[in-house]
């Protein structure tokens, strides 16, 4: 696990580049999707078949349930690179994303996550260590 990060631009057109050393990472085939807090996931092939599978064990007679795993469905994109190594983010992605120009790209715990600069600022602005110990300490009581 790594907690680098990465500054970068959406260009005109939309495209941006994943840094090499995490497309090396990432294979030639990947997945983008939404994540918590705004980001966006970017998931190896392998990555996502688990994703998709913990989606088909949902109860399908919860709705709550269903409309959570067809939003993540629906949300999902499997990325194309151009010959120069961008890959284009649909609409849906750079709004649920909130992205406007800047983005930060950060090597997660679980996947590559892409930020909006801005969000990503505002999401650690007012971080309260006393709640990250709490979070924390509840992850060392499940091991």
């Amino acid at each position: 696990m790594s907690g680098k990060n990465y500054s970068h631009q959406l260009d005109a057109k939309n495209r941006m580049r994943i840094p090499a050393k995490l497309r090396e990472e990432l294979g030639s085939n990947y997945s983008i999707t939404i994540g918590t807090g705004n980001c966006l996931c970017v998931y190896t092939e392998e990555q996502m078949k688990k994703v998709k599978a913990s989606l088909s064990n949902i109860n399908r007679y919860r709705e709550k349930q269903m409309k959570a795993a067809r939003f993540i469905l629906y949300n999902t994109w499997q990325a194309e690179e151009d010959n120069q190594g961008r890959i284009r983010l649909p609409d849906n992605l750079i709004k649920y994303a909130k992205i406007q120009k800047n983005l930060m790209i950060f090597k997660g715990p679980e996947c590559i996550e892409i930020w909006s600069e801005e969000v990503w600022n505002e999401y650690f602005n007012d971080v309260n260590f006393e709640d990250l110990a709490d979070a924390l300490d509840m992850l060392n009581e499940n091991d």
